[in-house]
Formats: C-alpha cells, structure tokens, sequence
C-alpha cells in the first residue's frame, strides 16, 4: 500500500510538470500573453538600388511613403503613410498590420516632399474596400498658361514600387521582414549653352524646354496616354569658364548659360516625344535634340564598365541625372555637344540640328 501511494504521488508530480512546462512553452500561456514573445509581425523594407551606382541611396533620396495594401482581387484592405526621419532612415520600415494572408503591394515614395516646396505629384484618393489597384494612377501636379500644361518648378523625388507578398501563419510567432525595390520617376537635366566667341550671353537672348506626355502614371509605372507637358527651367544661370586656344599659354573666357529641369519618367518608346528645344529671343530655332537618343549614349559604357548587360528602359530607369553642354558659333549655330552622365562623357561634333 505504502508503494503504491508514493507511485501514485509521483504520477501525479510528474503530470504538474509536464502541464507547467507546457504552459512555458505554449504561446497561449499566460506568461508569453504578457511578454507577446509569441507574436508574429510583418514589416517591409525598401531599397532604391536601381541607379548608375548600383547603390543603395533610400537613406539620402526617400523623403516619404505611401504604402497600399491590395487582396487578391485586387481592392485596397489597408494604407499607411510615413515620413521619414533622415536620422533613422537607413534601418526604416514600415509595420505591415495586416492579418497572415496574399497581398499585392504598391508604394508611392516622395509624395510628401521637404515642406519648403509645393508636393509635385498627387495620387488618385484611395478608399478601403472601394478602390482597385488600377486606379491608383500618379499625376505630375502641373500648371497652365495659354499655350497648354507646362511645369517650370524643381520636382521633389518620385519613386515607385510593387511587391506580392504571401504573410504566414505562424502559431510560435516570430518575425516576417520583406523587401521592396524601387525606381526613381524623376530626372535632373542640366542644359550647358556656351558661346565660343567672347560675347556676352543673356538670360533673354534664349529660351529652353523640354517637351513630353510622361504626367500621368498607372499603378505598375507605364506611362498613361496624357497632354503634352512643357518643362521649362526651374533655374537659368550666366556663367563664363576659362578655355586653351591653339596656344597653350592663351586662355579665353567662353560665355554661357546653365539651364536646369525637373522632368518626370523617361521612357524608351518615347524616343521621339522628349525633345530639348532651343530658341532665340526672335525664335529662331538654335537645336532640338531628342533627349533619350543622347542620353542612351551612355549605355554600353556602363554595360562594360559594370559587366551588367541592361536593355534601353533599365538603363533609363538607372538614369536620373544628364549634362548636355552645347557650344555655338558667333551666329547662334550648334557646332558641337557634350553629354555626361556621371563619370561619361563623349563629344559630337558637326551634329546637324533637327
């Protein structure tokens, strides 16, 4: 009788245990109620590495994102936007609350911009449960005059991106990050006008723009079927620079412009849409000059220079900055170029003006 008890004893020690360790275990537990170790979480990061530097730049280029979150069937079930702080911006990401489920993913960063300048580009209102991800369209917020739509101010940084995302069921928690990559819909292009002869060159003896249908965005980032838009300069500077003659010890003054733009997503089927036009103060034409003919130079030497073999649109998308200089006689007459993207550079010489 005595053995039987202290068996029956032990029995009953050991089942106390194994429901004791079981609750440690158990993510139903109240212990792990109250620590929330049991949880699970999604988060997403973004990365902008789809540049000529095949570099990271999200920390020092995204001012802000709208994140929208689509079923299967492509309605909104959830948004959220942020700013970020530059301060944290290289360990940033967005909490996805969400419940464990398919999702395709949709991102509109830089539409909140620095707050010194007017927000460049809107997108469509988006309600939940109401609005489709086709109709999540992005806008160049432009402006009118009489000769149509034009823009004529510094654009703030556009970027895009999608992501399908499949959030897993996880009773024993834990941690879901994903990543989101980026491309920039935004471009700097600097005009350089030099006068080969020593003449002065006014502001008012030259007008500058830049000429496409690139306004309007869908929510996978092709180009919508839109107006015209003229981009003017947002900024137009004299200068003058120091050149060798035949001989070495002669230095001249050559004098010149600097015009800079802002203009939205370049897109290779759009060769003969994006045009730089020059005129002078009589309108006569000086150059016109496709812009991505020039700038898609600049291809096969980042091809080779990077081993990284890119059709025309990766390339374009890389692209966000341009130099074009352009020297002139002292008739007004294009007698040469010079086109830099980053460290390329290629002199045309005897190029006839469109």
């Amino acid at each position: 009788m005595y053995i039987r008890a202290m068996i029956r004893n032990l029995a009953a020690k050991v089942c106390v245990a194994l429901v004791c360790l079981l609750a440690f275990v158990s993510c139903d537990s109240m212990v792990y109620d109250y620590e929330d170790d049991c949880s699970v979480t999604y988060s997403l990061k973004f990365h902008y590495d789809m540049n000529l530097k095949w570099a990271d730049a999200f920390a020092n280029e995204v001012s802000s994102v709208h994140l929208y979150a689509f079923d299967k069937s492509g309605v909104l079930v959830w948004q959220r936007e942020d700013r970020i702080d530059p301060a944290t911006a290289e360990s940033y990401s967005m909490p996805l609350d969400l419940p464990a489920g398919d999702y395709k993913l949709l991102a509109w960063c830089g539409l909140q911009n620095d707050g010194e300048r007017e927000e460049s580009f809107s997108v469509t209102e988006a309600r939940i449960g109401k609005t489709r991800m086709e109709e999540l369209q992005c806008s160049l917020n432009r402006l009118r005059d009489e000769t149509g739509a034009y823009s004529e101010t510094h654009l703030y940084r556009l970027f895009h991106g999608t992501l399908d995302v499949s959030l897993p069921v996880n009773d024993d928690g834990g941690n879901y990050e994903y990543a989101m990559p980026l491309t920039k819909n935004t471009n700097h292009i600097r005009v350089i006008l030099q006068h080969l002869s020593e003449e002065d060159v006014n502001k008012a003896d030259f007008t500058f723009r830049i000429d496409d249908e690139n306004g309007l965005m869908a929510h996978d980032n092709e180009l919508m079927n839109d107006e015209n838009i003229n981009y003017r300069p947002w900024d137009i500077q004299e200068t003058e620079a120091g050149i060798g003659k035949d001989d070495a010890r002669t230095v001249s003054g050559v004098k010149g412009l600097v015009a800079d733009f802002t203009v939205g997503r370049l897109i290779e089927t759009h060769h003969e849409k994006m045009m730089l036009t020059i005129t002078t103060g009589e309108g006569r034409t000086v150059a016109r000059i496709p812009v991505m003919d020039y700038a898609l130079m600049g291809k096969e030497y980042y091809e080779k220079e990077y081993n990284w073999p890119m059709d025309e649109q990766e390339f374009l998308d890389r692209l966000d900055e341009c130099v074009m200089t352009l020297f002139l006689d002292e008739d007004h007459r294009w007698v040469s170029s010079v086109i830099q993207i980053l460290s390329w550079r290629i002199v045309l010489s005897n190029i006839e003006v469109d």
